[in-house]
Formats: C-alpha cells, structure tokens, sequence
C-alpha cells in the first residue's frame, strides 16, 4: 500500500510544479507503434552496452520510477542500463553545470517549457519515420498537444497523463438523503445537485462542491488559455475566458456554498473535502484524488461534469511526455525505450496500478486499471477518463512558459469575486494588467 502511495505522488508531481501547457512533417504511416513484434529485432540484434539517464523535477520517486519504467525498460532492452536522476540528485541546471548528460526528461506539458529552457528540444520526427512509428494507437489530443508545442514537430511521446473527475464523499449524501451523482450531469445538474447538500447542520457549515480552481481553468472544456500566443498578451477580459472563469466562480456563489478568507484556496477547499469532510464533491486532477483518498470515509468518482452543448467531452487531458534530449549521444535507443512504454502492453500493466494510460482505445486502460491497488475495488473507475477530453488550451511553447504567472493573476481575480471584493470584469482586467507586466518581461 505504501507503495501504491508513492506511485500516485510520482504522478502527482508531473503536474504540480508549475500549477501549483498542416504539418510538413510525417509520422510515419506503416502498421505497427512499435508494440513488443516491432521491437523484437532490436531485442535479437547483438547491440553495444549503453546507459540512459532519465531525470524528472520532482523528488523522492527515484525506487518508484525504477518499479514502474526502468525495470520494464531493461527487460525489454538487456543492453539498456537505465539510470534515474531527480530533485533528490540535483537541480537541472546544476547537473548541466556539473557535465551530466540527459538523455530523456521526463515532464508533463504544463513543465515541458523547462526543455527550451535549456535548449534540449529535438525533434523525434525523423526518428518516427525511420522507426515506422505510428501514433494511431496513441491518444489524439495528447499527439496533437505535442505538436503544438513542437511547433508541428514532435519533441517526445506520452507515457501517461491526468485529467479531472468528480469526486465525492457518500457519507455526507448518505446524511443528508441525497441521492449519489451519476455520469454525464452537465454543469447545471452539478450544481442543483450542490445547492440540495450546501446548509449548516448541528454548528457544522457543509459545502456541496468544492475545487481546485487552477485545474479547473487550466484544463477548462471552453479550450481556452491565459494568453494569446502570437500577441503574447492576457486574454482575460475575452468574452471566452470570461465564460470559462464565471462557470467556476458560479460555484462559489451558489447559496450556502460559498468561501472564506480561509476556505478560497487550493488548500483551503482541498482541506474542507480531504480533511475536515464537510464538503460533499471535489472537482480535482484524478492523481491527486488518487493520492488522498484512502479509507478515511467513504469515497467514489463520478465523472467531470459537461456543457449541454458537447455531450461526452470532459475537461482536457494533461499528459506527462518522455522528451528525447538534443545532447544524447544515443537517441535511437532512447528513442526505443520510450516508444515501448507507450506500447499495449505496457501500457495495461501500468494502468493496473493505477496511472492513467495514453492508449486511444480507452477501454484497454479501464478493463485493468487500479486492479493491483485494494482501494480501488468497487470504485467507479470508468468514470475517470471521458468518452472524449476536450481540447486543450496549452497549444504552443508561448502559452506554456506563461502558465505559472497567469496561474498567480488568475487565482488574484478568483479570490477577488468568490470573496465579493469585485465584480468579475473588474477582477479580470485588473489581473489581465499586472498579467500583461509579468509577460513583457518573460518575452523581451
């Protein structure tokens, strides 16, 4: 069980540093994605020894990235020796400083600015025509979101991602009589269904629904993101982000679910579900649902609430990606290993402990997923990967690297109308000001 705990905060931390993103160029067309027959003679060919350093920004996971990826990549490889660097080693730019080459980061999209922070980008393309490598297999939105960044190109493949659910705790819809969310409510059902659980009972103030504000934005169904990437300017006040902020806001406006200086933040509304248990649903990244919820009480998922207009459409999907680095010196076999754990079969095993698979045949994912971890059982599972994600808002290198400032103007004007200190156009073009400072500096 410990170590279904560290699995989960591994992926956790793919995605909390900085929440806390017609080609010219072919694929690859021919049959296969480099599943274990495409592979097997890479396998059977007598190959030199090579050793390939991995390294990720987070820390502690170093035993568990090992469990996980590097085994099953030396299994697959005999000739790879994987080695694995973190936080825990160093930070990238000393190793860089130090004359340690890296020979695959490992990110999520909304940190993957940190690969054109140091030059590291190469573009795989070539590499997946060689290889016929075909990416029919993979997630679309996950693909596409990699050529976004890429600017058309392909910088790395996806290994596993993250989206958002709806999680709740059946013990207060038990209290009150109210019945469990189902699948497929749209936002207004979400939220009638909030205002019949929000009340103060016996000196006890409950909430109906509480969220991670900057998950919720961040992989927002409106596809929508905090600047314009070729003005490089805030688009807080466009009558799109205006939709997508105000339908979070609306939340916390509901009667009797309202916040507090104490209770607006991130930690605050996560405190009042994991904790204190006096609110009813959580809107939160599946891996952090995950990570928290043990037996503390009793717990299920229901699914990401929709727009009426697009039946089936979650919230967007947040990938972590294995970025092959321009300074390897073995960027085949690099590129080998990470092709493979996008594969079937690995991508099953690893689903069974609970990570959230990249495979566009999601119910391949689903039929396995969490079966290794006890928690899990009886849960409703399939409720954590939507019929389809909605497109994703972090579409080029620009809007990535000024996630972490918008990040801080959004939560300013968050706070500012859950609080009722200023109305909602007030709030966006005051942030969307100090927002516009920060970007002149980032991109002078």
């Amino acid at each position: 069980m410990k170590k279904q705990a560290i699995v989960y905060s591994l992926l956790a931390s793919m995605m909390a540093l900085t929440a806390a993103c017609s080609s010219d160029k072919t694929d690859g067309t021919a049959p296969g994605d480099a599943r274990p027959a495409d592979n097997k003679a890479a396998t059977e060919v007598k190959k030199q020894p090579v050793e390939l350093v991995f390294y990720t920004p987070g820390a502690g996971y170093d035993e568990t990235f090992m469990d996980i990826f590097g085994s099953e990549i030396q299994k697959k490889f005999p000739y790879i020796t994987v080695k694995f660097l973190s936080a825990s080693t160093g930070q990238l730019a000393d190793l860089i400083a130090s004359g340690q080459t890296i020979d695959v980061l490992l990110v999520s999209i909304g940190q993957s600015n940190m690969l054109t922070a140091y030059n590291y980008q190469y573009d795989i393309s070539e590499l997946l025509k060689s290889k016929k490598f075909d990416l029919s297999h993979i997630e679309p939105s996950a693909v596409e979101l990699q050529k976004g960044f890429a600017n058309n190109g392909m910088y790395g493949l996806p290994v596993f991602t993250n989206t958002l659910a709806n999680f709740y705790n059946k013990d207060i819809f038990d209290k009150f009589g109210v019945e469990y969310p189902k699948d497929g409510l749209t936002w207004d059902q979400l939220k009638d269904l909030a205002k019949r659980l929000s009340r103060t009972e016996g000196g006890k103030t409950y909430n109906g629904l509480v969220m991670s504000s900057s998950a919720n934005i961040g992989l927002n169904q409106f596809s929508v993101a905090y600047i314009d990437p070729v003005a490089k300017k805030s688009i807080f006040t466009s009558e799109k982000f205006k939709q997508a902020f105000n339908l979070l806001t609306s939340v916390a406006q509901l009667p009797g679910n309202g916040l507090t200086e104490d209770t607006w933040s991130l930690a605050g509304q996560q405190k009042m579900f994991f904790q204190d248990q006096t609110a009813a649903m959580l809107l939160h990244f599946v891996n952090t649902g995950l990570t928290t919820l043990k037996e503390q009480f009793d717990w299920d998922i229901a699914s990401y609430p929709q727009l009426p207009n697009n039946p089936g459409v979650g919230a967007s999907t947040y990938p972590t990606y294995l970025y092959v680095t321009k300074t390897s010196k073995y960027k085949e076999d690099a590129f080998d290993a990470i092709a493979y754990l996008t594969t079937d079969e690995f991508q099953t095993g690893m689903a069974k402990k609970g990570m959230l698979p990249i495979l566009k045949d999601k119910s391949k994912g689903l039929s396995e997923f969490g079966k290794d971890n006890p928690l899990l059982k009886n849960k409703n599972v399939k409720a954590l990967i939507p019929d389809k994600y909605a497109p994703s808002a972090l579409i080029s290198t620009e809007i990535v690297t000024a996630q972490s400032p918008g990040n801080a103007a959004f939560f300013e004007a968050y706070q500012n109308v859950v609080l009722g200190t200023k109305d909602a156009n007030t709030a966006l073009r005051e942030a969307g000001e100090k927002y516009d400072a920060k970007l002149a500096e980032l991109f002078k």
